[in-house]
């Protein structure tokens, strides 16, 4: 088990030597301009005598210059974690022999199937998962599901499965020819999660108002050195070419949208859990568990809209169109500026009272709601 204290997310550059099509940077391969010294860094983290993991992500951060050095210095005292496309095969070879695995929280390769094919890098890509693997590094590789590669995917997961690569499906969070994922996605591929439960972890959630350790032990660092007080709030704590000054404790969160780990930061009461829990086996396929886990929610809080507004969502997907009605209006007389509860409600109304269908349907909320958050305080959605 790690032993760290502060937790880091260092956005090390957005350079990058894959050039995605789904990336939501504009990368480029060039050289990277800049570097953070490796004293500067320490020197910041060693301040109080803490202990990091540092989480290395971009952009790509092999191309970082001398990164598998800068990894060997931080890991004399520290720990971290890498996010990578794991294309670089020179610099990986380097990184399972010079840095201890027992330093190393864990590294995230995403497989980028279809960039990986225009660079006939495919093998490549295996030869360096086993390169780090042998070496007793733990490794997750992540496919993420969007609704273009459904019908490939299973291919693709068989053929790496035979050749000793074991993936995890990552759930698209988006927009997708006019449809919210990844609320829409098929059977077929809810029955892909429900076979990863740990693809339910990276979910996008709002938790404003909820005590969280952002900028107290866990921040976000970007390319500069300017520290953020999480990937999610932009607020600026300093920058370590000059001071940084965290919070001394949890404050509640600033903003509508918590996009990375955020979960692990948070201080939830028992009904913000079950609601997370509900999230989770939603995203996983697992409706049954996810209803379950909404109708915890409403034991530890009955005014929790959100959970209502789920419950009424799954009422509505089995026909019972009033029980739906019911919820929805509900959840609207606690929040009632909450558009998508109102949106929810006015389908129900507007269902044939004879085939009890509609065109569309009602969409599930993904806010943590905080029990004594008032109305007037919730931003609209």
């Amino acid at each position: 088990m790690l032993n760290y204290n502060k937790s880091m997310i260092w956005n090390m550059t957005r350079n990058c030597n894959f050039q995605c099509s789904y990336c939501y940077f504009p990368h480029q391969n060039t050289k990277i301009e800049n570097p953070i010294s490796t004293s500067t860094l320490l020197n910041f983290l060693s301040t109080n005598n803490d202990k990091w993991l540092v989480g290395m992500t971009g952009g790509e951060p092999f191309i970082y210059p001398n990164f598998v050095s800068l990894c060997e210095a931080i890991t004399q005292k520290h720990y971290i974690g890498v996010d990578t496309n794991l294309s670089l095969s020179k610099q990986i070879k380097e990184f399972a022999k010079r840095i201890s695995p027992s330093r190393v929280n864990d590294i995230y390769a995403s497989l980028h199937i279809e960039e990986r094919e225009k660079r006939n890098a495919v093998t490549q890509f295996i030869e360096n998962y086993h390169t780090l693997a042998n070496a007793g590094f733990t490794i997750k590789v992540n496919y993420v599901l969007h609704p273009l590669m459904e019908d490939r995917y299973q291919n693709d997961i068989d053929f790496f499965k035979k050749n000793g690569v074991p993936i995890t499906p990552r759930p698209f969070k988006g927009m997708f020819e006019g449809k919210k994922y990844p609320q829409n996605y098929s059977e077929e591929s809810k029955h892909i999660f429900a076979l990863h439960p740990e693809a339910g972890i990276k979910m996008v959630f709002n938790f404003r108002g909820v005590d969280c350790d952002g900028g107290h032990s866990f921040i976000r660092m970007e390319p500069d050195g300017t520290i953020f007080r999480c990937p999610g709030d932009r607020t600026v704590l300093g920058n370590i070419h000059d001071s940084v000054s965290l919070y001394e404790s949890a404050t509640p969160c600033n903003v509508n949208r918590c996009p990375c780990q955020g979960v692990h930061y948070v201080k939830l009461n028992p009904a913000e859990n079950w609601f997370i829990e509900g999230m989770r086996s939603f995203i996983t396929g697992a409706e049954k568990s996810a209803a379950n886990a909404f109708r915890q929610t409403l034991l530890y809080d009955s005014e929790h809209s959100s959970a209502l507004n789920n419950i009424g969502v799954f009422a509505f997907s089995n026909n019972d169109i009033p029980h739906a009605k019911r919820l929805f209006k509900h959840a609207a007389r606690i929040h009632p500026n909450i558009a998508l509860y109102r949106k929810n409600l006015a389908l129900t109304e507007s269902a044939d009272p004879e085939t009890q269908q509609l065109g569309a349907s009602p969409q599930l909320s993904e806010i943590v709601r905080p029990s004594a958050f008032l109305a007037e305080k919730i931003d609209t959605e």
